[in-house]
């Protein structure tokens, strides 16, 4: 997998485009050697509810159906601008740090094999941010729609709690 830069964007360190099984309709945004292993059932009750939560390592984030689905990958030099214009056009976005010791960032489903693209990252702490695309056009029985998702990555001091940025106005579809 090789980065793309889009043009005219100093900020951009590198660009991905992926296509990740969203299994159980989550995503696993995570270091390389982190392991969530069998998670409690209690973990899945904020992914439900506000399509986001951590563990060492990992940032779980929901998707609206349980399917391949897109997602872009952006890292940055710094995050996104104040008056952040993807933010108003999201339908719901999610931010928290996430810890990468080892340089290696993985998107993946609950279970991920070794041949899944890691994007290489400088080993540190990033603030994540997740924005969700085209929920509305997701089908009543979630088998068909354009959902789209966008992770954006930029370097950071300190860590910070997950939390939701914009909340998705219905109730969040995949549940």
């Amino acid at each position: 997998m090789s980065p793309t830069l889009p043009p005219n964007d100093p900020a951009l360190l590198s660009h991905h485009e992926l296509e990740v099984l969203a299994h159980y309709s989550t995503l696993l945004i995570q270091d390389d050697n982190a392991d969530l292993g069998e998670p409690d059932p209690a973990w899945f009750g904020p992914l439900v509810e506000d399509w986001i939560n951590t563990a060492p390592g990992i940032i779980g984030t929901g998707a609206a159906r349980p399917f391949t689905v897109p997602v872009t990958v952006d890292v940055r030099r710094t995050p996104p601008a104040e008056d952040d214009a993807e933010l108003q056009q999201a339908d719901h976005v999610t931010q928290a740090s996430l810890a990468l010791p080892s340089g290696r960032l993985l998107i993946s489903a609950l279970g991920f094999d070794d041949e899944l693209p890691r994007i290489p990252l400088v080993p540190g702490t990033y603030a994540v941010r997740i924005y969700s695309h085209g929920l509305r056009t997701v089908s009543e029985d979630g088998l068909d729609g354009e959902d789209r998702y966008h992770v954006v990555l930029w370097p950071i001091d300190e860590e910070h709690p997950a939390q939701v940025l914009k909340r998705h106005p219905e109730p969040l579809p995949g549940g």
